[in-house]
């Protein structure tokens, strides 16, 4: 009982307070993806599906 009276008599954080990482500095604020940013994975996600398949060809050229 004495428990959950201590608990209900922690105060509230406010959704205000800026979060804390460790060592107490400020957490880092996620930024929104840009445009660019989704098209470079985009291209880079693309060369390395070719470039994939491309190992896989040449290995099974390789094997006979």
């Amino acid at each position: 009982m004495a428990k959950a009276a201590k608990e209900d008599a922690k105060p509230a954080a406010t959704p205000e307070a800026p979060a804390k990482g460790k060592g107490g500095k400020a957490a880092k604020v996620v930024r929104q993806r840009s445009e660019i940013d989704d098209i470079i994975t985009l291209v880079v996600c693309i060369c390395c599906t070719i470039w994939a398949f491309k190992m896989i060809v040449d290995l099974g050229v390789a094997s006979f």
